[in-house]
C-alpha cells in the first residue's frame, strides 16, 4: 500500500504541474482543432481519411473510427515529444535531488513518471473524443450518438498506443546518448518506419478476414472499414490514403456499423499496455536517480601538492601576493563582432568528437565530386540533416544552462549578440553545404544556387524563431525533421525550402526568402519579450 501511495501522489504531482501551464491550454485548443480539421464537411473537396471516393456517413461508428486513426497516426509523433521532458524537469527544478534521498526505488519512479506521462496523454485522447461527438452532432448526417461505437477505437486502439509512447519517453529520457536531439531524431525515425510499415503490411480485400494488432492499432479499424466498404461498393479497390486527399470522384457515402469487438481483439490491444509496463520497468535499469557523479566529468588529478598538505608546514605557507585589477579602458569596453561570432561558433561546437570534423570534410568534398543533380537530390539532404543538434541550440541555449540573467543583462543583448548567435547557425549551414554551393557555380546552376544560399539562411531562422518562442529544442526539431522529410526527400514542392527538386520556380525561392525575413523578425519580438521578462 506505501508504494502504490507513494506512485500516485508521483503521478498526481506532476499530472498537476503540467496541467498548470498555459501550454496545457495550447495543446488542448489544438487538439480540439484537430478534431474538426479530422471530420471535413460534406461539401468539402477533400477528405482526410479516402477510401477512394467513398467514406462512410458521419455516425458515431464512422467519426470515432476516423477520428481514432487520424489521432493514432498523426499524434503519436508529437505526443512523445510532449513528455519527453519529465525527469529532465525533476533535474532542472531540483525536485530530483529531493527524491533522491528518498526510500523511492528506481522502478517505483519510472512507473511514476510513465504513468504521469500517459494521463496527460489520455487527457489529450479523451478531449479529442468529446470533440468527435460534437462534431458529429455539428455535420449532422446522424445526430444519434452511440458511445460505444463512438469511444470504443479511442479505448483499445489509440490509449494503448499513447502507452507506450509514454513509456517510451522515460526510456529515452533515461539513456544519456538518447537523452538529447540524437533521441529526438531516432523516434522521429521509429515513428517514421513503423507508420510505413503499419501502412504497407494492411491486409489486402483477400486477406481482409485476419485481426493485424500494429502498434497504431490503425489497422484494426482500417481494415473493417475496408471490408465494409468494398461489400457496398464492388468497384472499390481497396486503397486508403491517411491526410489530407483530394477526392478523386463525386462523393458515395454508405451506413458504417463499426468494429465487431471480439476477446480476442480486445486480449491483443491490451498485450501493448503490458508492453508499456515493461518498457518501463526496463528503464529502471538506466535510471541512476540523480547523481551527478554519472554527468560530471571526472576531475583531472592536481600534480601540485594539495592544500591541506600544505598547512602541515604552516612555516613554509607562501603568502599570497597583493591583487590589483586592471581598470576598464573604453577601447576595452568596444564592440568586437568577429570575436563575438568566434565564441557563438565555439559554443556550437562545444563537445564535438573529432569524426564530426571528419564527416563534414567528407561532406564538402563529396559535394565537389559528385555530379550536379546527385549532389542536389542527395547530398544536400544529407548535409543538412546532420547539423540538427547545432541549430536546435539557438534561442534556447541560455534557458538550458541558466545562463539568461547573465548574457540578457549584458549591454546591448538584442543588438549586439542576438544577431550573431544567428549568423554563427548561418556559417554552420554554409560550411556543411559548401561542397554542393561550389558544385552548383561550377556548373552554372545560378537558380539552385539561390534557392541554396536562401536555406542555408532559412534554417537556423527557423530554428531561433520556433527556439525563442518555446524555450526548447524539441519544437524545432519536430517541424524541421517532417519539413526536411516531406519536401527535400519526399520531392513536396511546396516544402522543398533547399531547392533539390528538378521543377524550382523563383518564386518559390523569394517566397522562402520572405518567409525567412520574417521568421527572424519574430524571433526577435521573442527575444524582446524575453529580455522584459
Amino acid at each position: 500500500m506505501p508504494a502504490l501511495r507513494a506512485l500516485f501522489h508521483l503521478m498526481r504531482a506532476d499530472f498537476l504541474e503540467r496541467s498548470r501551464r498555459y501550454s496545457f491550454l495550447i495543446i488542448l485548443g489544438l487538439t480540439i482543432f484537430a478534431a474538426y480539421v479530422y471530420v471535413p464537411p460534406a461539401s468539402a473537396n477533400y477528405l482526410t481519411l479516402g477510401l477512394g471516393n467513398y467514406r462512410g456517413a458521419y455516425n458515431s461508428a464512422w467519426v470515432g473510427g476516423a477520428v481514432a486513426v487520424l489521432c493514432s497516426a498523426l499524434l503519436s509523433l508529437p505526443a512523445f515529444y510532449l513528455v519527453k521532458n519529465a525527469i529532465e524537469r525533476d533535474e532542472q527544478t531540483g525536485v530530483g535531488q529531493i527524491i533522491a534521498t528518498t526510500p523511492l526505488s528506481k522502478p517505483l519512479y519510472t512507473l511514476g513518471k510513465t504513468f504521469s506521462n500517459f494521463i496527460f496523454l489520455a487527457a489529450m485522447v479523451g478531449v479529442i473524443a468529446l470533440a468527435a461527438g460534437v462534431m458529429q452532432l455539428i455535420r449532422a448526417e446522424s445526430v444519434r450518438i452511440d458511445l460505444w461505437a463512438l469511444y470504443s477505437p479511442f479505448v483499445f486502439c489509440v490509449l494503448p498506443a499513447m502507452a507506450v509512447i509514454a513509456a517510451l519517453a522515460i526510456l529515452f529520457e533515461t539513456i544519456p546518448w538518447l537523452r538529447g536531439t540524437f533521441g529526438n531524431v531516432v523516434y522521429f525515425i521509429l515513428w517514421l518506419v513503423l507508420l510505413i510499415v503499419s501502412a504497407a503490411n494492411m491486409p489486402s480485400l483477400q486477406q481482409i478476414g485476419e485481426t493485424p494488432n500494429d502498434l497504431w492499432g490503425v489497422q484494426i479499424i482500417l481494415a473493417n472499414m475496408v471490408k465494409d466498404t468494398a461489400s457496398a461498393f464492388p468497384g472499390y479497390q481497396g486503397s486508403v490514403a491517411i491526410g489530407a486527399v483530394t477526392l478523386p470522384a463525386p462523393l458515395d457515402t454508405f451506413t458504417w456499423n463499426g468494429i465487431h469487438w471480439t476477446a480476442e481483439i480486445i486480449f491483443r490491444r491490451m498485450l501493448w499496455l503490458g508492453a508499456a509496463l515493461g518498457i518501463a520497468l526496463f528503464a529502471a535499469l538506466f535510471f541512476r536517480r540523480f547523481d551527478p557523479a554519472f554527468r560530471k566529468p571526472k576531475p583531472r588529478r592536481d600534480p601540485e601538492p594539495t592544500e591541506a598538505l600544505r598547512l602541515e608546514n604552516p612555516q613554509h605557507t607562501p603568502t599570497p601576493a597583493p591583487v590589483h585589477l586592471t581598470p576598464l579602458t573604453l577601447e576595452q569596453r568596444g564592440f568586437y563582432p568577429a570575436r563575438i561570432l568566434l565564441a557563438e561558433l565555439r559554443l556550437l561546437f562545444e563537445g564535438i568528437r573529432w569524426w564530426w570534423y571528419v564527416i563534414f570534410a567528407g561532406l564538402i568534398v563529396a559535394g565537389l565530386l559528385l555530379p550536379t543533380e546527385s549532389a542536389r537530390l542527395y547530398l544536400l539532404p544529407a548535409a543538412w540533416i546532420l547539423p540538427l543538434a547545432f541549430w536546435s541550440a539557438l534561442g534556447t541555449r541560455e534557458k538550458r544552462h541558466n545562463t539568461d540573467q547573465l548574457i540578457f543583462s549584458a549591454p546591448h543583448p538584442l543588438s549586439r549578440q542576438f544577431p550573431l548567435m544567428w549568423l554563427a547557425g548561418v556559417v554552420v549551414a554554409l560550411i556543411a553545404g559548401a561542397g554542393v554551393a561550389v558544385n552548383f557555380f561550377l556548373a552554372e546552376d545560378w537558380l539552385h544556387l539561390l534557392a541554396w544560399g536562401t536555406g542555408a539562411f532559412f534554417i537556423p531562422t527557423l530554428a531561433l524563431a520556433l527556439g525563442t518562442w518555446s524555450g526548447s529544442n524539441k519544437l524545432f526539431e519536430v517541424v524541421y525533421l517532417l519539413c526536411w522529410y516531406a519536401g527535400p526527400v519526399n520531392r513536396m514542392e511546396s516544402l522543398d525550402f533547399m531547392g533539390t527538386g528538378s521543377n524550382l520556380e523563383l518564386s518559390r525561392v523569394l517566397a522562402y526568402g520572405l518567409i525567412t525575413i520574417l521568421l527572424f523578425s519574430l524571433a526577435v519580438i521573442g527575444r524582446k519579450r524575453q529580455l522584459k521578462w
